[in-house]
């Protein structure tokens, strides 16, 4: 890569001033080993503020053309990186800093030789492609300390000449024990450095063909696997491939298909999925690590299982789905994008059923014998089917009177749960619009404090679970309001001939919540040891039964 050394950075080795000439004031600010994340969030975190309370007068002379900005020490060339953020490089010295002020670009100079020679004592690579980043990175003190990392472009590599705790790059991914593991978290950063300095450096042929080839085996894998581990989803990819094909030999300087090889080669993706390890993982839903495997096979809670009962079994589905895109505490942000989707969608479905259901709720209302059209609100005017069972003034029977008054409470029920209904769905459907889900980190980070909670990610199941079984809820009391009228009559021509397709639409009804739950195999069960229930049997069948057993003992001794 010397070949294609970024412009104004020297062509010769480093050279390093004797002690007794560096300068003397150099920054009191403390110097530690950081890394190009810990930049990149004090960069975006930490931007100087416009004063918008002065009132600027700048008054342009007569034949004034320059626009030039302050000069810069001798050897430091100011550059902007495409987002717009400027920093300086020192072409001899082959520093990089976000750091302005004249000052203190001098100064950053002999902090950058005492750097330099110690790397030089412990034998670490000088050659042309090593570069030296000195910046301004969060600290105890309030200005922060002064962070600095090498970065050798033909290993691909950061080094330091101080000790530093490498999980401070490890984003939180727990049990990294092989050197070849940490390597590639390394390797993350090293491509986050490219995105935040550029540098004028452009990619080669073989770094494009790589680049291609990575991205087209993750399309074919999202392409034919649910749980492809690719990071990002199919037509995002298409997209890149595509942008791709056509920045090859047209851009020669920019971050932009930098950054697309720091994201697409999945450097990232590789390191918390443990690639190349033994306990590596294949699947977007495959738990490695043990103590999340051992919760995954004891099941559901005792809260979920009970609020299954009331929610038809909508909170295990729930849970299930959210395991599957959080798994070993790592959001998989295609197949969570995927369910939210899947979410609005049912949400706003909901919503016009719930709508459609309170309108039947008030139509029913209307009928006669619960007191609408005009008639009493005690049920003192029924329907044809009860005036059988009125008494000599008028008024129903108190069975019929009591019937009417559940079936209006069923019905008033019923409109309460079609309410809370839309009112659920709509209260979700705002909020996974929001910041809490817009991006892999936000959706991380909501997790987190989920599962930190007194009742963990249960809660967030079930809460997902309102909307369907508040209208599950409101259908059924419906129903059983406007069961409660057709089977009042007195005349039992009526319910005897509607019952049998009552009883038989009630079971087809519930038969979707029930399948799949292992409910079929329970009852199988039960009814086989209820045929071999020796009580059935005769006391010959039972002799010759036991005599048969005994043989087959026998003849195994």
């Amino acid at each position: 890569m010397t070949e294609d050394l970024p412009v104004h950075f020297s062509r010769h080795p480093v050279v390093v001033q004797p002690v007794r000439d560096r300068p003397h004031a150099v920054s009191q600010r403390r110097l530690v080993p950081t890394s190009p994340e810990q930049v990149m969030k004090h960069r975006f975190s930490k931007r100087p503020l416009v004063d918008d309370m002065r009132e600027y007068e700048e008054i342009l002379t007569e034949g004034d053309m320059s626009y030039n900005a302050p000069p810069l020490p001798i050897g430091w060339v100011k550059y902007t990186q495409p987002e717009g953020a400027p920093y300086y490089m020192h072409g001899e010295k082959r520093i990089i800093t976000d750091l302005t002020g004249p000052q203190t670009l001098v100064n950053l100079v002999g902090t950058s030789d005492n750097l330099l020679d110690k790397a030089r004592q412990l034998g670490l690579p000088s050659h042309l492609d090593v570069e030296l980043v000195i910046t301004t990175v969060p600290g105890p003190e309030k200005r922060g300390d002064l962070g600095y990392y090498f970065v050798d472009h033909q290993r691909r590599l950061l080094f330091w000449v101080n000790n530093y705790n490498l999980s401070n790059i490890f984003s939180g991914v727990k049990g990294v024990t092989a050197r070849d593991h940490m390597k590639q978290a390394v390797v993350t950063q090293y491509w986050m450095h490219i995105e935040l300095y550029p540098n004028r450096r452009g990619l080669k042929a073989n770094d494009h063909e790589e680049l291609r080839n990575i991205l087209t085996y993750a399309i074919a894998d999202a392409a034919t696997s649910s749980t492809s581990l690719a990071p990002f989803d199919l037509d995002s990819m298409t997209k890149m491939l595509d942008l791709v094909d056509k920045l090859e030999g047209i851009l020669s300087s920019t971050s932009l298909i930098l950054s697309l090889v720091e994201h697409c080669s999945t450097c990232h993706s590789r390191f918390i999925n443990f690639s190349g390890q033994p306990c590596v993982r294949l699947n977007a839903d495959q738990y490695i690590y043990a103590s999340h495997h051992r919760s995954l096979r004891s099941g559901s809670s005792v809260l979920i299982r009970i609020f299954d009962v009331f929610l038809f079994q909508s909170a295990s589905t729930h849970l299930e789905d959210l395991r599957q895109m959080w798994v070993d505490q790592i959001v998989h942000y295609p197949r969570w994008q995927k369910y939210i989707t899947k979410l609005t969608s049912e949400w706003a479905r909901f919503t016009i059923f719930s709508t459609v259901l309170l309108t039947a709720d008030v139509s029913l209302l209307a009928v006669p014998a619960l007191g609408g059209g005009g008639g009493s609100s005690d049920g003192g005017t029924l329907s044809n089917s009860t005036e059988n069972s009125t008494s000599s003034g008028g008024d129903p029977s108190p069975p019929v009177a009591l019937q009417m008054t559940a079936a209006v409470a069923s019905i008033y029920l019923s409109i309460f749960f079609s309410v809370a209904s839309i009112l659920t769905s709509i209260q979700l459907t705002e909020r996974i619009g929001g910041k809490e889900y817009s991006s892999a980190t936000a959706t991380s980070a909501l997790l987190q404090r989920a599962d930190k909670s007194l009742f963990g990610t249960d809660w967030l199941a079930i809460m997902y679970s309102l909307p369907y079984a508040f209208l599950v809820w409101g259908i059924f009391l419906f129903i059983l309001g406007m069961s409660l009228v057709v089977f009042s009559s007195t005349n039992h021509a009526v319910p005897a001939s509607l019952a049998p397709f009552f009883f038989l639409l009630f079971i087809f009804s519930i038969w979707p919540s029930f399948s799949g739950h292992g409910v079929y195999e329970a009852l199988e069960r039960s009814w086989r040891s209820l045929l071999d229930c020796e009580m059935w049997k005769s006391p010959r069948h039972s002799e010759r039964k036991r005599q048969r057993r005994g043989s087959v003992r026998v003849t195994g001794v």
